[in-house]
């Protein structure tokens, strides 16, 4: 991955210093994650997953928990003074039990997300680079590359939103 970043890099970085490169050739950026995350698929496979039963029960509980341990924390700090060592003891292994509910709950929800961000992926990447592929052969480019690597690209020559709607279009393999 850092190789390819170097090089991508090294051939911007060439092609910025070469004006005869530049006139002759025609460049363009993309940026599939972002293509495959905002296809009308993909947005509605994210909002039925915001919106099932399991994944919002457990984000109020997130919440919920969170609130806990802020609300202990700050008994904590208010009282300290004068409670005990036991009581200070009791509520920091309160607070540290709250905590990792908190994380595992977290991570239920992250790979929830997860997922679906896989499932999306498996859908969408072979829609993508096929819109990607036409999209290269009809503006006849010599270079595309990663939008995350370009110093700079003008808004015209990103190639994302366009591969986007021809995405949006191709609902043949949608599920």
């Amino acid at each position: 991955m850092l190789k390819s970043v170097k090089l991508s890099v090294f051939v911007l970085a060439g092609l910025l210093l070469s004006g005869v490169v530049m006139a002759q050739s025609k460049v363009a950026v993309f940026n599939i994650q972002a293509a495959m995350m905002n296809t009308e698929s993909a947005q509605s496979k994210v909002k039925a997953l915001q919106t099932s039963a399991e994944y919002s029960q457990l984000k109020s509980k997130a919440e919920e928990i969170r609130t806990e341990v802020q609300k202990l924390t700050e008994e904590a700090q208010k009282n300290a003074l004068t409670w005990s060592e036991d009581r200070k003891n009791e509520q920091q292994r309160k607070i540290n039990s709250h905590r990792l509910d908190f994380e595992t709950t977290v991570k239920k929800l992250r790979a929830m997300e997860e997922q679906v961000g896989k499932e999306i992926q498996k859908v969408s990447a072979p829609k993508a680079q096929t819109a990607l592929k036409a999209i290269i052969d009809e503006q006849k480019l010599d270079l595309v590359l990663d939008a995350g690597v370009a110093l700079y690209a003008n808004p015209a020559s990103d190639l994302t939103a366009e591969v986007v709607k021809r995405m949006n279009a191709d609902k043949s393999t949608d599920k």
